[in-house]
């Protein structure tokens, strides 16, 4: 029996399958995550929505590590369960489930109702250096986050509609400013 938000194969079959008219139609929106002590977030998420034929919801999140920039990942999730039905990790250092340790690899995990995200594989359908780039800023990964954000998007079968559009990732400030702090003389 499924149960009303859960992710099964079948629906996660569905929405990696062409015939489910999979878009992105708005334009990607970058917020802050895991904000330090100091104020200064440790990581940016950019989102975008998926719109398809199905009923159920799914967005595409782009998370890059402010420190490690050149690490970052990609998820396919579906929304009303939140299980990432895809992830690519660009450069990830991680063990997987298996006890496989990924030092700086490039990686994919593929998600299963029988295996969760234990399937680990390495991809060929990505276009990028898999070593750390010289120019390793925010600025400088820009044209590979785009690039790499595309090969993706290829294997979930999604297109970009007439609303999607770009935006680069923000530089992250050096701190927050505290909001309802007064200074007294």
């Amino acid at each position: 029996m499924v149960v009303a938000g859960e992710c099964t194969d079948e629906v996660a079959e569905k929405i990696l399958g062409a015939s489910v008219n999979a878009q992105l139609n708005a334009p990607i929106q970058w917020k802050s995550k895991s904000v330090r002590k100091d104020g200064r977030p440790s990581q940016l998420e950019g989102n975008v929505p998926v719109r398809s034929d199905l009923p159920e919801r799914f967005d595409l999140l782009l998370r890059i590590k402010v420190d490690l920039p050149w690490e970052y990942t990609l998820i396919l999730r579906h929304l009303p369960s939140g299980t990432n039905i895809r992830r690519l990790d660009v450069r990830g250092t991680h063990r997987d489930r298996a006890g496989e340790d990924y030092i700086c690899r490039t990686h994919k995990h593929r998600w299963s109702e029988a295996r969760g995200n234990k399937d680990v594989y390495a991809p060929t359908d990505i276009r990028h250096d898999p070593d750390v780039p010289v120019d390793a800023s925010l600025a400088g990964l820009d044209e590979e986050y785009r690039r790499v954000l595309h090969d993706f998007m290829g294997e979930c079968n999604i297109a970009i509609g007439s609303g999607y559009t770009w935006y680069s990732p923000p530089a992250p400030p050096d701190t927050l400013p505290l909001e309802g702090l007064e200074e007294y003389p």
